[in-house]
């Protein structure tokens, strides 16, 4: 009787085994661990060679060292890395990013981050916005200058 329990309790736990691999197989991208690459552009007027990128995404260093302004770009709620950006810069999800944003910036300290859905959307912005700033989920191309890899 001793070893037909433990047999059933050993084959309950090979399913949950079995079923917890299965389940990290077929975990979308979008919530599995992943990079998130901080970029700007290359031809990115103020110095960004000696930077703190956590300041910079938590909004603590608002301008470069030339007094550029630094224009941040985070991913919206429709973003894939939402709330991986939460997570690893403001301790929580990415509603707890963008609390944080309207506290420092209805309390004058900082100006809107601009909020884009898609690292494509990220670039363009770059592309167009100078002293900018922003979070990628994929690799970008190399016409962007990598300022930091978040693993």
């Amino acid at each position: 009787m001793l070893c037909l329990r433990t047999s059933n309790r050993l084959t309950s736990h090979l399913g949950c085994l079995v079923g917890l691999c299965l389940l990290w197989l077929f975990v979308p991208d979008s919530v599995a661990a992943a990079d998130l690459y901080v970029v700007a552009a290359k031809n990115a007027n103020g110095s960004t060679t000696a930077i703190n990128v956590n300041e910079i995404i938590t909004g603590k260093q608002r301008k470069w060292s030339d007094g550029a302004p630094i224009v941040v770009i985070l991913p919206s709620k429709e973003a894939p890395h939402f709330n991986a950006v939460g997570d690893h810069w403001f301790n929580g999800s990415g509603s707890a990013m963008q609390r944080h944003w309207l506290r420092l910036v209805f309390s004058g300290r900082a100006n809107v981050p601009i909020y884009a859905k898609s690292d494509a959307e990220v670039l363009a912005i770059l592309d167009r916005t100078e002293g900018a700033v922003g979070v990628v989920k994929d690799v970008p191309p190399e016409t962007y200058q990598v300022l930091s890899v978040i693993n």
